[in-house]
């Protein structure tokens, strides 16, 4: 078992109570960290193929080397999950997913994150988040975990959270292995994803 799985079933009375936000961002780690990936996937392409009609992933910052393998939507929430051009979910070194979703009622990306490590902290022997990039509206952290039920090694997670008009933007790259941290230029080729997505208003 997972991490993601391990804060999905045990945190189950902070759900009751925040559902409607903190079901989103659970739901991220989700959809991320569970191997092998069990859902549908949807047929490969290039990424800029499959991307929303509100959700821009520009040419030229990477994404030309990852392919959709899971598209999820409902309810005004798009989940798209990525892997690199070649890989399968199964064995894939490195997930990337990008999630649309209504903004919550949480003030802050901070207390998002906060969420997190606070629900983390339950379930592990220890779990810190480190900000990378931060403004009152988009932030880009670093959450580390070890001693997790059901897991060898340290998790580690790079994540940016925006706040973007009426939307909620999550983009994730998360290796699959224990890590705890990312060689540099991966890390910098990461950054460089992650900061690239926007939302854009779809065309009346």
């Amino acid at each position: 078992m997972d991490i993601a799985a391990v804060l999905w079933k045990d945190s189950r009375p902070m759900r009751d109570r925040r559902l409607i936000r903190f079901l989103p961002l659970i739901c991220l780690f989700v959809l991320m960290l569970i191997r092998p990936a069990t859902a549908a996937a949807a047929p490969a392409g290039r990424a800029q193929e499959a991307t929303d009609s509100q959700v821009n992933l520009p040419q030229g910052m990477g994404w030309e080397d990852w392919q959709v393998v899971r598209d999820q939507r409902a309810h005004r929430a798009m989940v798209k999950v990525f892997v690199r051009r070649g890989e399968t979910p199964a064995t894939a070194k490195v997930r990337v997913m990008v999630a649309q979703t209504p903004k919550p009622t949480f003030d802050s990306p901070q207390a998002i994150v906060d969420a997190l490590v606070q629900t983390a902290n339950h379930q592990c022997e220890k779990a810190s988040a480190n900000s990378l990039r931060k403004s009152a509206d988009d932030l880009t952290y670093e959450l580390r975990a070890f001693g997790c039920a059901g897991q060898k090694g340290e998790r580690y997670l790079l994540q940016r959270i925006a706040f973007i008009g009426e939307w909620e933007l999550q983009v994730t790259y998360a290796p699959m292995g224990p890590a705890d941290n990312l060689p540099p230029t991966e890390k910098q080729q990461a950054l460089k994803l992650l900061s690239s997505v926007t939302i854009t208003q779809a065309a009346n």
